[in-house]
């Protein structure tokens, strides 16, 4: 009878046992499985752009993803760094025009300056005083360039993205404005991971002045979803609507501009490489 009893304890020690270590197992098991799973965020660089109306850029990029060429656009198609500062700009199939850009010792943009040879093969050199705050934002260009008769003051806005919220030009020592991007969404910008938010700044403010395009897209983090150009023979609005890539940067976008009571549309496509 006593061994009887002891085995029988023996046996129930063993039974516990057996129940706590499934126990624990199971604790291991759930623990397991309730781990978040970790994500690497990719890092997209824009190869191609297709913004309507036959304005179509290849951009292409060196070992160290620094963006070196940009086919499609007339004013220049190369670039050159100084470390990772893009200096120079010019294009490959004209030598005769290029544009330099200078910084301090911070890294902030000072100058922008264009030089080369008019039709009568004369030197010109303009030169075009940038100042920029302590985030790296561009406040304000003073603008000289071969197609302007006089010195083109801009002033610029940025909400808490450091997205562009308004562009003015100043004229007789009062800012008028000329753009305002209204609304952005959350999403990545296609241009964010190049160096042409500074390299294309005279870009947007001479596209904005003569044409009436927004292409502040350059400099934007997000993307637009609404933008108003204040224009002498009208007023221009935009709205885009967009698509977006699984890495959060807009794919395609429906551009609809509205002016004097006419509307029109296009469509823009961005294709990237993501690393």
């Amino acid at each position: 009878m006593l061994f009887s009893k002891t085995k029988y304890l023996f046996l129930l020690s063993l039974l516990f046992t057996f129940i706590v270590l499934l126990a624990c197992n199971d604790k291991e098991i759930t623990l397991l499985k309730e781990k978040p799973a970790i994500t690497t965020q990719k890092l997209c660089y824009l190869k191609d752009a297709d913004h309507g109306h036959g304005v179509i850029y290849n951009l292409g990029y060196n070992t160290n993803n620094q963006l070196i060429s940009f086919d499609g656009f007339p004013d220049f198609n190369k670039i050159n760094y100084d470390n990772s500062f893009p200096k120079k700009v010019y294009s490959s199939f004209d030598d005769s025009y290029y544009i330099t850009y200078e910084y301090d010792s911070k890294g902030y943009l000072t100058l922008i300056n264009f030089l080369g040879k008019d039709s009568r093969d004369k030197p010109f050199e303009f030169k075009s005083k940038v100042y920029t705050n302590t985030k790296k934002q561009i406040e304000r260009i003073d603008l000289i360039m071969p197609v302007f008769d006089e010195v083109l003051v801009t002033k610029f806005e940025y909400d808490a993205n450091s997205n562009i919220k308004k562009m003015y030009l100043v004229e007789n020592g009062k800012n008028k404005l000329l753009l305002e991007n209204l609304s952005f969404d959350d999403k990545k910008s296609p241009y964010l991971n190049t160096p042409l938010n500074n390299l294309m700044m005279y870009f947007t403010i001479f596209s904005a002045t003569i044409g009436g395009e927004n292409t502040t897209y350059f400099q934007n983090k997000n993307n637009a979803t609404s933008t108003k150009i204040y224009n002498d023979s009208g007023d221009m609005t935009y709205t885009y609507k967009y698509e977006y890539t699984a890495d959060g940067y807009a794919s395609k976008a429906k551009v609809t501009k509205k002016q004097n009571g006419k509307e029109e549309s296009h469509d823009e496509t961005f294709i990237y490489t993501c690393k």
